[in-house]
């Protein structure tokens, strides 16, 4: 990847076509001289002295200061201000030394190379270094630029290397928390693609926290069995063990035990089928001797199970693939599905996308035109500034018999996931429902009379959606400005949903 800051849009001073051709027509001898000066250490005034061998890297102060923050940002008196670093006086006419113990040598030299001339070649296995240098020194555009190499290249062959890298740099750099969302955003991708990351080699060959750091979570969108698989091939793999578990040799089983103690703590015997525990588990000698104890006391008095330590290792994974192809709730976002359908009362229910505003349009006749006729719904919806709520219907939307623009429900209720007002995830429930949703062919989806919650026409570039909480709907914080901040409101985008499998007869296919 090949990165060259030319400076203004459509080249020197806004020119075009041929006439920015020969503006620019010095700009390939200006970078070859600068990188040229990047080598020349007699004019050097600063020299970086790095890691435990101490290597030398010679650089110029008036080239950093115009590129690295942390260089722009210094006091009077200071050189810079990098994490970590330690700045030692200069000998009279020469190179002022700052040392820098954690900086990886040759990826500082890559650093240094674009903070001259702007060219860099992003590779999979530094960019977590490089990313951490960025932002220790202060070059936005280059931070930048490896989150987008990180975004771009992430699949599943390379996750769990670059959940490994990730992890390492947070632990060991300075600047480690550049790549903290790194670390979730690896583990969402992982957690969405579970059943194919655990069978690459970048899996049984990631470090023993990774691991742990990985099935610790609960979005992983496999059984709980096939977590117990994974980790035992892991654990295999890291003894050099390929033998089935029947034909281990004591020593083997020795190995293989080291490996898995401690991570065994984080997988959640409790939900493992007990055929699969006796046949598959218990024979490893890896489980310890509390662990099997609460495993058959759950299964002797599941109902009489209270044991608190016991509570994440009941507590099941959550697929992330509840709710497949949502943009509002997925990634670091996923766990909201888990609320939803335990709101619902179905656990494990999947659901199908009908329909999303900037995919299908954001009239009211698209709403319809997709929505109309299908029950039961879930209505997801993003504000502008970040706000998630909606509402749930288990009675089609369209036009009601009679007279009457509203239809009633039991099952309805309101909900938010996130709000500007430090509420948590809160279900409203229906209080008056003869008028659980309204029907208006020029309006999109409407909760209540009053209304509750009704999103306009349009709603996207206009304020005419508003919230009239509570009225039909009430419960713990309900107000008019809970759902999305304000009474009226503009809305980002929103998304309909109606169960996979489980489609009523009016249900549209």
């Amino acid at each position: 990847m090949l990165f060259q800051k030319m400076g203004a849009k459509g080249g020197a001073s806004g020119l075009t076509g041929l006439a920015a051709d020969k503006a620019l027509a010095g700009v390939p001898r200006l970078l070859d001289d600068l990188e040229r000066l990047s080598e020349d250490t007699d004019s050097a005034d600063i020299v970086f002295i790095l890691g435990r061998e101490e290597e030398r890297v010679f650089a110029h102060k008036v080239i950093l200061m115009a590129r690295c923050k942390s260089f722009q940002m210094a006091k009077r008196g200071e050189i810079c201000r990098i994490p970590g670093c330690s700045v030692s006086p200069a000998v009279p006419g020469t190179p002022t030394p700052i040392r820098l113990p954690q900086a990886p040598v040759e990826t500082f030299k890559q650093f240094l190379l674009y903070v001259y001339t702007g060219k860099i070649l992003l590779q999979d296995n530094g960019v977590f270094e490089m990313l951490a240098l960025a932002q220790e020194l202060g070059v936005e555009e280059l931070r930048k630029a490896c989150e987008d190499h990180v975004t771009s290249t992430l699949s599943v062959p390379t996750a769990c290397a670059f959940l490994a890298a990730a992890m390492d740099i947070q632990k060991r750099t300075p600047g480690g928390e550049a790549a903290a969302g790194f670390v979730e955003r690896c583990i969402s991708y992982i957690g969405e693609n579970a059943s194919h990351c655990v069978k690459t080699n970048s899996f049984l060959s990631l470090p023993k926290e990774a691991v742990i750091k990985l099935i610790s979570s609960d979005y992983l969108c496999i059984e709980e069995e096939d977590v117990w698989r994974a980790v035992l091939n892991w654990a295999k793999n890291q003894a050099g063990v390929t033998q089935p578990t029947a034909h281990w040799t004591e020593e083997e089983k020795v190995r293989v035990c080291q490996h898995l103690n401690h991570v065994i703590n984080y997988v959640r015997l409790l939900l493992i089928d007990s055929r699969v525990f006796a046949e598959e588990v218990e024979p490893t000698g890896a489980v310890p001797m509390e662990l099997s104890l609460e495993r058959y006391r759950h299964a002797a008095l599941p109902n009489k199970y209270q044991d608190s330590s016991g509570e994440q290792r009941l507590k099941p994974r959550m697929s992330p693939h509840l709710f497949p192809g949502t943009q509002i709730i997925g990634h670091d976002k996923s766990h909201y599905q888990r609320i939803l359908n335990a709101w619902l009362g179905h656990p494990r229910q999947s659901w199908r996308l009908i329909y999303r505003a900037s995919s299908h349009g954001y009239s009211a006749s698209a709403f319809h035109r997709h929505c109309d006729g299908v029950s039961p719904t879930f209505v997801i919806i993003l504000g502008s500034k970040g706000e998630i709520c909606g509402g749930f219907s288990d009675v089609a939307w369209g036009k009601p018999s009679g007279k009457t623009h509203y239809m009633a429900s039991d099952r309805a209720f309101l909900f938010t996931l996130h709000n500007n007002q430090d509420l948590p995830p809160t279900k409203f429930n229906i209080v008056k429902k003869s008028f659980a949703i309204c029907y208006h062919p020029d309006i999109g989806p409407t909760f209540g009379a009053g209304a509750d919650l009704l999103i306009s026409s349009n709603c996207n570039s206009n304020m005419d959606s508003y919230s009239n909480l509570p009225h039909t709907y009430d419960g713990d914080g309900a107000s008019p400005n809970i759902l999305m901040g304000d009474y009226n409101f503009a809305v980002a985008d929103y998304e309909v949903f109606t169960p996979q499998n489980m489609c009523s007869k009016h249900s549209k296919s």
